[in-house]
């Protein structure tokens, strides 16, 4: 059976509960009366047309630094950073340090509990642990959180919150009632059953699991980029999904890509990425899965951190949720012991962190991807961020 590849990414939907985090002014504007047949001119000056032009092109890294003990590297100087672009020195054209203490550069996080792709218990186990994390203190929470259900109806969201006990409420009001799996032949137990039943009708659901599962990364991404687009600041947002992620299509039954099918998945890829890069997001996945397509060894120098360039090289992996957050900057961790410490440890890169910010050139042709790297001067340090980008025209 043929993949069947229905995302539509340029057209990325938004549920209710997605219009509880977008501005009120944005949410107004899907219900409002028609406008105009006609587009209208959006009159700017010449400074602002500049402006517009010079954000389209650029990107922010956030780039976390730690020492050789694993402890944050603080005060660091610009003239300590190199930058490369496709392994080409780069010019850094802003720098500073950011983190919870400094106003000007906000965090928020994103607590997305995968109830399409996990089973029942360890969906109520990664409630427990969001719960266990949530009242692990007092007071107010460091930063604005939201927690963000994906199920058969896609992906909804809550307002964001400081309050830990308004997000405990969001907590059991969106994973209370919501059904874990809604195909049980995607399932890995499903799977090991399916010998005797209709083997393209559980092709058809990894495909179903799969489509719905990225479109509502997309989502999430047009939807962080909406609602911070009047704040004219980087806004960073540390998105930590749980769970193993979607089916890669990688089963016994399917037939080979076709160049139509490779390049939808070269097309979607690059819409995602843009999506989180512009977003400024830091995708972590906790309590993940140990099977990936690509051994340990090989896996820095694979697509899952460097992407692909070509359409001829796409397939359904390449969109796996491991590789859009280790591309991101972000983590994957496979533990499940202490999924409320991951999460700890996730949310405490907001902390302390650099804020890089690097202008390109326009690209000649849609989906030009670049890798990048962030180096500190002397081998005490590390740092993780963006590994690549995908250039505008």
């Amino acid at each position: 059976m043929a993949r069947e590849n229905l995302l539509r990414i340029g057209l990325p939907f938004f549920t209710a509960g997605l219009c509880l985090f977008l501005p009120p002014v944005v949410c107004a504007q899907s219900n409002a009366p028609p406008g105009p047949r006609f587009p209208q001119l959006i009159p700017r000056t010449h400074s602002e047309r500049e402006q517009n032009y010079e954000d389209l092109h650029r990107v922010f890294l956030n780039v976390q630094v730690t020492t050789a003990a694993g402890q944050p590297a603080v005060d660091l100087k610009q003239s300590d950073f190199d930058l490369l672009v496709d392994n080409q020195p780069f010019k850094i054209s802003s720098f500073q340090r950011a983190g919870n203490d400094s106003a000007a550069t906000p965090v928020r996080v994103v607590l997305v509990i995968d109830a399409l792709n996990n089973s029942a218990g360890k969906v109520s186990s990664y409630r427990k642990a969001i719960a266990k994390y949530l009242q692990g203190e007092s007071g107010s929470l460091a930063n604005q959180t939201s927690i963000a259900v994906l199920s058969d109806h896609g992906l909804e969201m809550s307002s964001f919150s400081d309050s830990r006990e308004a997000v405990m409420r969001e907590l059991d009001k969106r994973s209370g009632k919501i059904d874990s799996m809604s195909c049980r032949d995607a399932t890995v137990e499903g799977a090991q059953q399916s010998l005797g039943h209709d083997l393209n009708r559980r092709l058809d659901c990894l495909d179903s699991l799969f489509n719905l599962s990225v479109s509502s990364l997309n989502s999430l991404g047009e939807s962080l980029i909406l609602s911070r687009s009047r704040s004219h600041r980087p806004v960073r947002t540390i998105v930590i999904w749980f769970g193993r992620g979607w089916p890669l299509l990688n089963e016994l039954g399917y037939t080979p890509d076709t160049l139509e099918t490779k390049e939808s998945f070269y097309r979607n890829f690059v819409n995602v990425s843009e999506a989180l890069t512009e977003a400024q997001v830091t995708l972590n996945d906790v309590a993940s899965t140990e099977f990936l397509p690509v051994g340990q060894k090989k896996l820095q120098s694979s697509y899952f951190f460097q992407g692909v360039s070509a359409s001829k090289d796409a397939t359904a992996s390449i969109l796996a949720l491991q590789a859009f957050a280790w591309q991101s900057g972000g983590v994957v961790r496979n533990g499940t012991r202490d999924i409320a410490g991951e999460i700890a440890r996730c949310v405490a890169d907001a902390r302390s962190y650099y804020l890089i910010g690097f202008a390109y050139p326009p690209s000649k042709d849609f989906g030009e991807r670049h890798t990048v790297e962030v180096r500190v001067g002397g081998s005490d340090f590390t740092a993780r961020t963006r590994t690549i980008y995908f250039a505008e025209q």
